[in-house]
């Protein structure tokens, strides 16, 4: 998410900790990394968001989260949280463009609803994201 509040305490630091000794270049490391360097905490039911940032290279900022929601929603995620985020797309007009056409890569691509970081923490993430990642669609952005 682009914003943490820390209503959870220190519940997940044990899996943080973990994901911080993995081999640099896995996904669980790059994610504990990406956390790290936002002075961010794993939240309870948000591990996997927090890997899709990183597998489909989605930046943690209010705009990057609404493309990314999106493209979660064009990759078949329909869950009441997804469409609230992307609805408050109407905010930024000038990503409006931008939002169909990661709508439409998402449609296209693999599904990434059920890669959870439990499975994938110690893979490659050159890997998950050659197998998962929307830097290998092409077909929609030179269409928009």
């Amino acid at each position: 998410m682009a914003f943490r509040i820390n209503f959870w305490g220190n519940s997940l630091t044990p899996k943080l900790n973990h994901l911080r000794t993995l081999e640099s270049g896995t996904v669980g490391r790059e994610v504990a990394e990406m956390l790290d360097s936002k002075q961010y905490r794993l939240i309870p039911k948000f591990e996997n968001h927090d890997l899709k940032h990183i597998v489909l290279g989605y930046e943690m900022t209010m705009k990057d989260e609404i493309k990314m929601q999106a493209y979660l929603i064009g990759n078949g995620n329909f869950t009441l949280p997804c469409l609230l985020f992307l609805s408050l797309g109407i905010l930024y007009p000038k990503t409006w463009k931008s939002l169909l056409r990661e709508y439409r890569n998402g449609k296209i691509s693999k599904s990434i609803h059920f890669l959870t970081l439990e499975n994938c923490m110690e893979r490659q993430l050159k890997e998950i994201k050659s197998e998962y990642g929307r830097s290998r669609i092409t077909v929609y952005n030179s269409i928009l």
